[in-house]
């Protein structure tokens, strides 16, 4: 790529002219109640149980909150409805916020609406509404849980090109177009890799999905859950791509 290029890779400026919207790509952000705030752990042995069989390696207990996050994802795939995020904050350690937020394709929208007044299992009735990034009317709810709030998710964002900009260049375009990237790893093909940690942060990121910068057209196509898994080597594990919403991160005891 010649300078001008590469120079204009590196300013980032969502002008008129370029913030093209994608409908399919655009994202929703809905909130939801009624889930169990203290739910049992699930013995280990049925964590991740396909994973385990593929690597070979032990895992930890799911936290409460990774329980309730995956129980909401199952909820509205029974549905036929894809979560892109889910996010359940934690009061404290052991007790989860009333109120969690989901995030969908803004078509999926009108479908996730119905799901109010479902019933998750075990007589907890789930009430889902509209909770569009710019209504903060909530904000006092979840204010308190953003202190604690540290827990890194992985964004997996598609759109660029190595075809036509460098993996370098695109790098660089993830951390101008993310500002709270911590950062970030591309793929073949083009797809990247987002670390992002805080909620507010995460927000911002999915608000992006569906604009067109310098010619590529983002779309954050999941954000990827935790799985901690302990090795006895120092080696990390890159994730495939998505086929489930599931990411593995590997650490050293």
């Amino acid at each position: 790529m010649d300078e001008s290029a590469i120079k204009g890779l590196e300013v980032l400026e969502l002008k008129g002219s370029d913030a093209g919207i994608r409908n399919s790509s655009i994202i929703t952000r809905m909130v939801v109640k009624g889930y169990d705030t203290s739910p049992p752990t699930p013995p280990k042995e049925v964590v991740v149980e396909a994973m385990i069989k593929h690597l070979g390696y032990d895992t930890f207990t799911p936290t409460p909150r990774e329980v309730v996050e995956e129980a909401l994802r199952k909820h509205f795939a029974s549905r036929g409805i894809t979560l892109i995020h889910v996010a359940v904050p934690e009061e404290n350690s052991h007790i989860l916020c009333s109120h969690g937020l989901i995030y969908v394709n803004e078509e999926c929208e009108a479908e996730a609406l119905k799901l109010d007044g479902s019933d998750m299992g075990g007589g907890r009735i789930l009430e889902v509404a509209a909770y569009p990034f710019a209504d903060n009317h909530l904000d006092h709810i979840f204010a308190p849980t953003k202190a604690t709030e540290c827990l890194e998710r992985t964004l997996y964002v598609t759109g660029f090109d190595t075809c036509l900009a460098s993996k370098d260049d695109i790098k660089k375009m993830v951390r101008g177009l993310f500002p709270g990237c911590g950062g970030c790893y591309v793929r073949r093909g083009g797809f990247v890799l987002v670390y992002i940690r805080g909620q507010d942060d995460i927000d911002n990121a999915l608000k992006l999905s569906g604009v067109s910068v310098r010619g590529f057209k983002i779309a954050v196509d999941t954000v990827l859950p935790i799985e901690r898994v302990i090795v006895g080597t120092p080696a990390m594990y890159l994730p495939p791509l998505p086929q489930g919403n599931q990411k593995t991160i590997i650490t050293t005891d």
